[in-house]
């Protein structure tokens, strides 16, 4: 009986000792202000998305850090080998504010901050969650483009805190290619790379919550969102307004300028024929290589959406051995056919461009063409056997 008594007093105890823990924890809270950032894009590639973070500041304590879920490690081992198999690991690193902002501002790009209006309870949690989730065990995820990224990190975690989020509906439901278009209008190459790279699966329509992937999507959701009927963050202001902002100028050279003059060359070897030997085998064996490497990204790596490739059609990798062929000067009536139905489709491509399922990049029109001539020409040379020179 004695021992039940102690047994069960001692619990009332820690229970109570926990209460006490937890109230002094949240009232510890009061001078805690938990805010988004959103940072403009920048020149680079990587950077023209954008970025987000979350700002956790304390005026009590004195301590004032952005966690930023956009760090990886250039000295990493295999870091490039694991780029290109989408086995990229990424981790939350912890800055302080201070040098945060300094960093965008010496590169002219503004940042928006939306502070997120969150009871002590709720306080509690977001902190405690950034603060065990930048332990060295717990830092790093694996990477994905459109899935799992810094501001997809920072919607989830919005979610588990708030519990009931009502998002916007914004009016238009755009494909993640379009999306990836709004953001690269300034990079061509860029644009031209992802077209090439990725497939069918970058074509689905989004929602709301999976335009969030876009930092400057996530910030315009937050703004409008709310949660049980109250919204969940206060207005965006601006924490940094540099003097001289960021201008991103576009490359002088195109991707679709580049094609025409791939182009005019494929027509002039029409006429010239000294050199059209080594220019189609330059043509057909590069276009073979971009083949090989759309294989590659589909199967076998971890890259979700390089897969079912339409590019395929027009790059496969046969052009690379086949390209020899244009070399040899001899005779051989299969690699005509080869190069026959490599310009029928060629031609048929353009044709059919609005009804695929895939978005094509534009500036490929020229090449298609110009593969299809020399593929047309090289088709009637090889069945005669006086390859052009």
């Amino acid at each position: 009986m004695s021992k039940t008594f102690f047994t069960g007093k001692r619990i009332t105890v820690l229970m109570i000792g926990g209460c006490l823990a937890l109230c002094v924890r949240l009232s510890g809270m009061n001078g805690t202000t938990v805010s988004l950032l959103t940072a403009d894009p920048g020149d680079e590639l990587y950077a023209t998305f954008g970025h987000s973070a979350l700002r956790v500041h304390d005026s009590l304590a004195g301590y004032d850090w952005v966690f930023n879920y956009g760090m990886f490690d250039f000295n990493a081992s295999g870091f490039y080998a694991n780029f290109a198999k989408g086995r990229m690991n990424y981790y939350l690193g912890v800055q302080r504010y201070e040098y945060f902002v300094n960093n965008y501002a010496a590169e002219g790009r503004a940042v928006y901050e939306q502070v997120l209006l969150l009871d002590s309870l709720q306080k509690a949690f977001i902190t405690g969650f950034v603060y065990n989730n930048a332990q060295p065990e717990n830092r790093y995820y694996r990477y994905h483009f459109f899935l799992d990224n810094c501001a997809t990190r920072i919607r989830d975690l919005v979610e588990q805190t708030f519990g009931n989020v009502e998002w916007p509906v914004f009016p238009q439901n755009p494909t993640y290619r379009e999306l990836v278009y709004e953001c690269t209008r300034c990079q061509p190459w860029g644009r031209y790379g992802i077209d090439i790279a990725l497939g069918m699966p970058t074509d689905q329509k989004t929602d709301t919550r999976e335009q969030m992937f876009l930092p400057g999507y996530l910030a315009k959701a937050i703004a409008q969102a709310t949660s049980n009927g109250k919204p969940i963050a206060g207005e965006m202001r601006p924490v940094v307004n540099p003097a001289h902002p960021l201008v991103v100028k576009p490359s002088a050279v195109t991707p679709m300028m580049v094609g025409c003059f791939l182009l005019a060359l494929a027509l002039a070897f029409s006429y010239i024929k000294k050199g059209a030997g080594i220019f189609d085998f330059a043509l057909f064996f590069v276009t073979g290589c971009t083949g090989v490497l759309v294989c590659f990204l589909w199967f076998f790596t971890d890259h979700t959406n390089t897969h079912d490739n339409l590019n395929i059609i027009w790059a496969p990798p046969t052009h690379a051995v086949m390209a020899f062929f244009l070399l040899s000067g001899k005779q051989n009536r299969l690699a005509g056919k080869y190069f026959l139905a490599t310009a029928i489709v060629a031609v048929l491509l353009p044709a059919c461009w609005i009804f695929l399922p895939q978005q094509l990049n534009t500036a490929l029109i020229p090449v298609h063409l110009a593969l299809a001539l020399r593929a047309f020409l090289n088709s009637r040379t090889l069945s005669k056997g006086k390859a052009l020179r």
